[in-house]
């Protein structure tokens, strides 16, 4: 949905449904453990693809405030309008689902030149209002392959936590002279500080599996002045 810049108002609101899916390794997409099961059979490795984000919602917005010299509300100039007038509000809303990542084990337990991966004995999704970032999913519901052997546990079958961000500005212009303008801006990206966790340890034979132990930025602020001519 977009409305169109009007009345000092304009939004651009969008769904994407996606499901992307793929065999290979992406070494430039920041990627581990995502190497075939067994080098020369491609297939095993069919999987969610790293970039598999099942929904995602975007809300851009853009309001430019109904005061001062022009505006519907307190028309006129002087004081009140260098205090009132002029200002802009934006912001970006984004809600996105998790991202999918896969279970391994480590040493070299399969010793065959590919991917360690345990066995899967269950699901190993943790029902939403089990899930924390202590344990994030089920991590008895994989087992580490017996020596020598192939686990049974596929790529990229568990997603990690979704995302919820508002990036948000304030700005305003000061006429100067003609043709001439300052313009503030004070931005905030991350503006309600929500954590945006990164994956669980997913490394079935190592300390702290299933926990998340990082984020990615918390808030952040930043200011500026432009002179435009």
């Amino acid at each position: 949905m977009e409305k169109r810049f009007a009345r000092g108002f304009t939004f651009l609101s969008a769904f994407t449904w996606a499901h992307a899916i793929d065999n290979l390794l992406e070494p430039l997409n920041n990627t581990t453990d995502q190497g075939p099961v067994v080098p020369y059979n491609r297939q095993l490795n069919r999987g969610n693809s790293n970039a598999d984000i099942r929904r995602t919602y975007a809300f851009s917005s853009t309001y430019e405030l109904p005061f001062g010299r022009g505006k519907s509300m307190l028309n006129r100039g002087g004081v009140l309008n260098a205090l009132f007038g002029g200002w802009q509000v934006a912001g970006i809303l984004t809600l996105r689902s998790g991202i999918p990542f896969t279970v391994t084990t480590s040493g070299g337990i399969t010793n065959a030149g590919g991917a360690d991966r345990p066995n899967r004995i269950a699901d190993g999704t943790l029902p939403s209002d089990q899930r924390t970032i202590d344990q994030w999913f089920d991590v008895s519901a994989f087992k580490v392959q017996p020596q020598y052997t192939y686990g049974n546990s596929g790529r990229n079958i568990l997603f990690g936590p979704g995302l919820r961000n508002i990036d948000l500005s304030v700005g305003k212009s000061f006429p100067i002279g003609e043709g001439r303008r300052l313009q503030f801006r004070a931005e905030s990206f991350n503006f309600t500080n929500t954590p945006a966790f990164n994956l669980p340890s997913h490394n079935i034979n190592s300390l702290g599996v299933g926990a998340i132990t990082g984020a990615d930025d918390p808030r952040r602020l930043q200011f500026g002045l432009k002179f435009i001519m």
